[in-house]
């Protein structure tokens, strides 16, 4: 069976998200959907979609009498953000090592170990965002993982513009090592441990970023 292609809307979220992720459009700004649309060259109506799919995911709010914009992380946002990755995370991880084998130990394997030599902090992103998962794949519940994705996108921007990923590499592939560690011994409940301490571990860096946030 095919897959059916990604309508137009879902293209644009898709760049607009990148954008967003990267930088390319701050906290703050203003999303005119007239501009943007002439940006992409595509009609409004489109645009419009698009940008109402990134306000279901949190990275975009609707201001009054200013329209939609790219939304603003307080401290307490990422608080919540991270309670509930732990509540998701954990459970995918608790559930995938029940469905355990030898390709997904192995891919994960692997992806550690690149992650020890990768040079830029996109580069340990990507390793880092497969390495989870690999190991999440397992829980065999489509909707828990989109719940995972949809809040790792909230909080992606600011672990992809933070500048202390590689001075924090050790700590996390520790964390990572332990992880996996539960994962090859078949210990859900020990996996689903270290995985929460591992995202207490990042909550902390992400909330220390926010702090220095002008504004």
């Amino acid at each position: 069976m095919l897959n059916k292609p990604d309508s137009t809307a879902e293209v644009i979220a898709a760049s607009l998200r990148e954008m967003i992720n990267r930088g390319e459009l701050a906290e703050g700004t203003r999303l005119i959907e007239r501009e943007l649309a002439s940006q992409f060259s595509v009609s409004r109506i489109p645009m419009r979609e698009a940008i109402q799919q990134l306000e279901r995911e949190g990275l975009v709010e609707s201001q009054r009498n200013r329209g939609a914009a790219v939304s603003r992380l307080t401290a307490r946002d990422v608080n919540e953000i991270y309670q509930l990755r732990a509540l998701a995370e954990g459970e995918a991880i608790a559930l995938s090592v029940m469905n355990r084998n030898d390709e997904t130990l192995a891919r994960a394997g692997l992806v550690h170990q690149l992650l020890e030599t990768a040079q830029t902090p996109q580069k340990q992103g990507e390793l880092n965002r497969e390495f989870h998962h690999i190991l999440y794949q397992g829980c065999n519940n489509g909707r828990l993982l989109k719940i995972i994705a949809e809040l790792c996108a909230q909080i992606e921007r600011y672990e992809q513009l933070q500048h202390r990923l590689l001075v924090d590499t050790p700590v996390f592939q520790q964390q990572h090592a332990a992880i996996l560690a539960a994962y090859r011994q078949g210990d859900a409940q020990l996996a689903r441990e270290e995985t929460v301490r591992h995202l207490a571990s990042a909550r902390q860096r992400v909330l220390e970023i926010i702090a220095r946030q002008p504004g």
